[in-house]
This record gives C-alpha cells, structure tokens and sequence, in this order.
C-alpha cells in the first residue's frame, strides 16, 4: 500500500512516552490540567505543500509553498495534535512496501497533522556535521 499525503499534511507516529531517565529515574505521566505535555514523533509521510488562502483572492493564491518535512524526520508535536489513525501495521496487506519493514508487529499511535503543527525538527549532530 503506498500513502501519498495532500496538500501540507503529514502522517506521524508518535513515539511512547519515556517511562525513565537516563540515570533509572521512574516517570509518572500524570498531567494537570491545562498544562500542555510535547512528544516526539517520527514522519512517515507528507504531502506536497499548499496555496495558502487570501480574502481578497478567492481562496487561492498563485504562490505555492513546498513542505519542508520530509519521512524520517523525528520532530516535536503537542501530545493531543492531530487526527488519530487507527492503523494495524501487523497485518500483511500493509507492509508490501520496503518503508513499513521496521513497522512490522507494531501497534503505534498514529496521527495525521498539519505542517504547521509541528513544533520543530530534531536533527542529529552527526548528520547535521556532514
């Protein structure tokens, strides 16, 4: 199954919250209200980009904005951005493309969100140095 994203959305799976610390601390998430709580996630698929929207223009505008996410970025999210996906990648019909091989067996949290919902993407040191 191929996913092909529209216009600057973007298919995320939302990596499970960190239940210690590097030094063997455990975490409790609990929350309270009101306060917002961030998660990473890592991007599976994106679309294209969009036109954004002026009054005075109908609706479109002739300029065209490229994403700038690309799948395999790890970014940073709200906890609650998004609309879920319920998406069994264990079953076979969903795992005929090479990309979903480290998927396979997984049951993740899955969300599709707007470019503009991500609050910044993580780059590693070393691929950043290349």
């Amino acid at each position: 199954m191929t996913i092909r994203m529209l216009s600057d959305n973007a298919l995320i799976r939302l990596d499970p919250p960190p239940s210690e610390t590097a030094s063997g601390i455990q975490l409790v998430h609990t929350r309270a209200p009101g306060v917002r709580e961030h998660r990473e996630a890592v991007v599976i698929a994106v679309g294209p980009g969009h036109h954004p929207g002026c009054k005075s223009c109908g609706g479109q505008k002739a300029t065209f904005i490229p994403t700038t996410l690309r799948p395999g970025d790890r970014i940073v999210v709200d906890a609650t951005a998004g609309n879920k996906w319920d998406w069994d990648v264990s079953s076979i019909r969903h795992n005929e493309k090479a990309d979903f091989d480290s998927m396979l067996g997984e049951r993740a949290d899955f969300r599709v969100i707007r470019e503009a919902e991500a609050h910044c993407i993580l780059e590693d040191e070393a691929k950043a140095a290349e």
